[in-house]
């Protein structure tokens, strides 16, 4: 009974990342206009807060360097919510394949979802980014992991 219970727990984890998916496949398939209205407007907010610092930019320029660090950070969040999942929970005998699959078939059904939606494009470089981003918050977590770990043993 107990035990059963553990194993539930566990796969809690899954279903916060199932859901996260979920989250970025809706921003995917988000049309241009509004996607660019969303990313326009968070840009002219940092750029408003940076002005208090007497740095000034354009929103113009300045929005394609916060959409990729959007991707970016979304996929290092996933990142770090995967190698949880598989740590804790793996789906196939193999934690790295667990962690490479997902690697390799989010980024790739994201774009695929932004190919067919009205006014975006499949990016191979949105792809690779993502797929970076997914690998560093990967590596964050596995660091994480080991200084827990190191701590741990030293008592």
């Amino acid at each position: 009974m107990l035990e059963s219970l553990c194993m539930k727990r566990r796969y809690w984890i899954w279903l916060v990342t199932i859901i996260y998916i979920g989250i970025i496949f809706r921003f995917s398939a988000m049309k241009a206009v509004a996607s660019q209205d969303l990313s326009s407007g968070f840009s002219w907010r940092i750029l408003q807060k940076l002005s208090v610092f007497g740095l000034y930019g354009d929103v113009v320029r300045f929005d394609p360097w916060v959409r990729k660090c959007a991707h970016f950070a979304e996929y290092a969040l996933l990142g770090i919510l995967s190698g949880i999942s598989v740590h804790a929970a793996p789906l196939v005998r193999s934690r790295r394949l667990n962690f490479g699959l997902l690697m390799m078939c989010i980024p790739v059904i994201d774009e695929t979802i932004q190919k067919f939606t009205e006014g975006r494009a499949c990016m191979v470089s949105d792809m690779v980014l993502d797929a970076c981003g997914y690998l560093f918050g990967g590596f964050l977590f596995y660091v994480c992991l080991l200084i827990v770990r190191d701590l741990f043993r030293k008592r």
